[in-house]
């Protein structure tokens, strides 16, 4: 395994995710089928859209009897021993009675049919029904080979104390094939004990494929609105020995038991959802997919991921994911994720090994004391082409970017990044005790090659600065926070000026960009056809720097005059886009040269220029010089130019200048020598750059 990066040797890079935690895996060699992991909520058994044809079977800790029919509340069903000898079929729905509790473990089998899903929840009011495991098994509750099947509300708790991997809910299939429409929601699953570090067959939810006979995957499945909390591995991991490809030959064998000889053929689960869940105080971290292809994990919220270890040297992240294709991580918020010192992650979010094409997207992480986002794999496993866009990252710690050994085509853009200087204190026992302030906002690690940065707002209030190592480029992002702001110099449309939020708080919306923010339609084009963290569309050019596509009044040029101005013909209307709307000047005391100045607020490139004006005769500029601004004075580009109007009606007429070379710009100056003064006045319709 590749060596942990340390603050003290720079060069040394983060390693993917197989975390050592010491001499407790040595006693791990457990088989996976003794492995389990889940959350619970509770259903009614009256539910409309649940009771399709099947059988309803019910259990009464208090009131039951295993002897008894188990199909209804006066005959029901007492232990989790009798319950577990029932294979369901389709429509059947095994149901626990609320407000009551059963020690031990749960097996479930059986499957539904389209249409007619197995289920298994509660019925009566109270509580959701607890299932102790109690530390007395791997798991408390374990679906063995499901498939047309929903598992709604319980709660599930199993601890002793002990350091021997457990589970509270294991989705587990073996040699099955494609096991459809699953469905794991309103679970409560905590306190699950274990060995206190980043063990992959210990999780609160676990979902884990063996075998290599039958290739088998799940489709169709979703994880949505549990709360998993207080374990002492895992929050939701899933996992498939169904993953060799590239350099992934082993899946994790001291943590697992699971020979290398059963790893075989990638064959990823289809249409994973991973929806609404609340994941909190763990050890390892919070959410992480393995071995899908078209997963989305959404609306989580995730807080204190790899906190409470047992383990000193070990490390994770709130959400991260390995073995993937085409992953979607959006609209997640990850915040406190713990930090043991240098080399041990603490991310919000990590694009790990042998991951293609992940996008990061529209996600709030603060306060993740390793920083927001880590990309890192090894030799013969590489991960590429993720995107990370449209993110806000407040005051998360240490390295707030880390790209890392054997990543390729990492593109960030669209994110805002603030920094207030947070210093991340790490206490003993952890190996890396001591105070960390914020090393660099973006660190590149050895070979991580085409990285992109554009279109970020960095609000650095410290000195930590930018790596440009590799090629990578930096283009169009804002740098501010300090009175000098640090800023690649690489980055030739850089920008460094307040981007003027709303109000820097605690909540995203204060990152708004306010109506001046100079981040407005300065960005480069990075793609079309999305939309930014708060659901506004981007423009397919120019779109705003940061998080946030401004909505309210549309970006417009700068326009000022050294002439007065009649009544509300305000300048803006020489510049913005519309031929119909005029500026004019007063009536009378108009003297010559003057000027008309336009602050485009972004490099413009100007070839030519073309004046719009109605009643030309009348009221049209005659003759003026056409200047730019290079960034300390003015330079004369076109001087004495005339501008022969043919008409005096209301029909707008165009003139244009072509300058002898074309220029880039903010700023452009017409130094006005002469205008037709028929009433006192001249008038300027449009005046357009190309």
């Amino acid at each position: 395994m590749p060596t942990l990066r340390t603050a003290r040797v720079p060069s040394t890079p983060p390693a993917p995710k197989r975390r050592l935690i010491g001499a407790l895996l040595a006693a791990l060699a457990l088989p996976l089928s003794a492995v389990a992991a889940g959350p619970a909520q509770a259903a009614s058994p009256d539910r409309p859209h649940l009771r399709t044809a099947g059988t309803t079977y019910y259990v009464d800790a208090e009131s039951g009897d295993d002897g008894a029919s188990g199909l209804g509340t006066a005959a029901a069903w007492k232990s989790l021993a009798r319950a577990s000898q029932l294979t369901l079929g389709p429509g059947d729905r095994l149901l626990f009675k609320s407000g009551q509790r059963w020690k031990g473990r749960l097996d479930v089998q059986g499957a539904g049919a389209a249409g007619a899903p197995a289920f298994v929840g509660s019925y009566g009011s109270g509580a959701k029904p607890l299932i102790e495991g109690g530390g007395t098994t791997d798991v408390a509750v374990r679906l063995n080979n499901v498939h047309d099947f929903t598992l709604d509300g319980l709660e599930v708790t199993n601890w002793s104390d002990s350091t021997t991997p457990r589970s509270g809910v294991n989705l587990f299939a073996k040699d099955a094939g494609k096991l459809s429409d699953v469905t794991l929601r309103n679970l409560n699953i905590h306190d699950i004990d274990g060995p206190g570090g980043s063990t992959v067959s210990s999780a609160g939810l676990l979902v884990s494929v063996r075998g290599n006979q039958t290739p088998t995957y799940f489709d169709n499945l979703v994880v949505e609105k549990n709360e998993v909390s207080r374990v002492r591995s895992y929050g939701i991991i899933t996992w498939s020995t169904w993953s060799r490809r590239n350099g992934m030959t082993s899946l994790y064998p001291v943590e697992t038991g699971i020979p290398d000889s059963e790893v075989v053929t990638w064959t990823p689960s289809t249409r994973v959802r991973i929806r609404d869940n609340y994941v909190h105080d763990v050890t390892a971290g919070g959410i992480t997919p393995m071995h899908t292809k078209g997963a989305v994990v959404e609306g989580n919220r995730v807080h204190k991921a790899a906190s409470g270890r047992l383990n000193t040297k070990g490390g994770n992240v709130a959400i991260w994911w390995q073995g993937n294709d085409d992953l979607l991580v959006q609209r997640n918020e990850v915040s406190g994720t713990g930090f043991n010192g240098p080399g041990t992650d603490g991310h919000g979010f990590d694009a790990d090994a042998d991951n293609n094409r992940s996008v990061v997207q529209y996600n709030y992480s603060h306060d993740n004391d390793g920083g927001f986002f880590i990309t890192v794999s090894f030799n013969g496993a590489p991960t590429k082409d993720t995107v990370v866009r449209y993110n806000l990252s407040k005051d998360d710690g240490y390295e707030v970017f880390s790209l890392s050994t054997e990543t390729s085509g990492t593109r960030i853009h669209n994110n805002t990044i603030y920094a207030s200087g947070r210093v991340v204190t790490v206490h003993p026992p952890y190996a890396g005790a001591g105070d960390y302030p914020l090393g660099k906002i973006v660190h590149i690690y050895n070979n991580a090659s085409g990285i992109e940065i554009r279109n970020n707002i960095f609000y650095n209030r410290t000195t930590a600065g930018y790596d440009t190592a590799n090629g990578t480029v930096y283009d169009s992002n804002l740098y501010w926070g300090t009175a000098s702001p640090v800023a690649p110099s690489g980055d030739i449309n850089a920008i460094k000026a307040d981007p003027k939020p709303v109000s820097i708080g605690t909540d995203p919306a204060g990152f708004e960009l306010r109506a001046d923010s100079p981040a407005r339609g300065r960005g480069a084009t990075v793609t079309q056809g999305i939309e930014d963290y708060f659901g506004n569309p981007v423009p397919a050019t120019a779109p705003d720097r940061g998080f946030h596509q401004f909505t309210g009044a549309p970006y417009r040029p700068v326009v000022t005059t050294s002439y007065p101005t009649l009544g509300n013909s305000h300048a803006y209307r020489m510049a913005d886009g519309d031929t119909s709307t005029a500026w004019s000047s007063v009536a009378n005391g108009i003297t010559f040269p003057g000027t008309i100045d336009i602050d485009y607020r972004q490099p413009t490139s100007i070839g030519s220029l073309t004046l719009h004006t109605a009643f030309a005769t009348g009221q049209g500029v005659k003759q003026l010089d056409v200047q730019t601004w290079n960034g300390s004075s003015w330079v004369t580009q076109a001087t004495g130019q005339q501008l022969a109007w043919s008409g005096n009606t209301s029909t707008v007429e165009q003139r244009t200048i072509t300058l002898p070379q074309r220029v880039t710009t903010e700023r452009l100056r017409l130094r006005i020598r002469d205008a037709h003064l028929q009433w006192g006045n001249f008038a300027v319709y449009e005046i357009q750059a190309a």
